[in-house]
């Protein structure tokens, strides 16, 4: 007894490579420097060390004047700071410029940092003026 065998060729299905889309592109609107924020506040911790059980951190606060205009009168209020505090003048309840400096020109930022061992102290901008 012969058996024959038939091969069938079924041809394979052309592969679907579906390309993947791109990402939409983030909507990337800068606000404008004259915004309701003129100031900015930005904080960092830049070191800390044990003293006694005790871990203590410098923070480094940088203030930048972001308008078109010379910030003065400049009157910041910081609370939860139980520390030491270097690069501005106290005046009652508030801080302002170091007595060498009575204004800050568009676009220039002002350093102060502290010392204290808890995290950042709350820093807000109470008042000024741009002239």
């Amino acid at each position: 007894m012969t058996l024959a065998f038939h091969a069938v060729v079924v041809p394979a299905p052309n592969p679907v490579v579906a390309k993947p889309k791109p990402a939409p592109k983030p909507k990337f609107t800068p606000t404008p420097a004259t915004s309701s924020n003129p100031i900015t506040i930005e904080q960092k911790m830049t070191t800390s060390w044990n003293t006694k059980g005790k871990t203590y951190y410098r923070y480094s606060t940088i203030v930048t004047n972001k308008s078109y205009k010379t910030l003065k009168d400049l009157k910041l209020s910081i609370s939860k700071l139980y520390g030491p505090l270097w690069g501005l003048s106290k005046s009652g309840n508030s801080y302002g410029f170091p007595t060498w400096l009575n204004s800050l020109p568009a676009g220039k930022s002002i350093e102060f940092v502290y010392i204290h061992s808890t995290s950042p102290a709350d820093v807000s901008v109470s008042s000024y003026n741009l002239a």
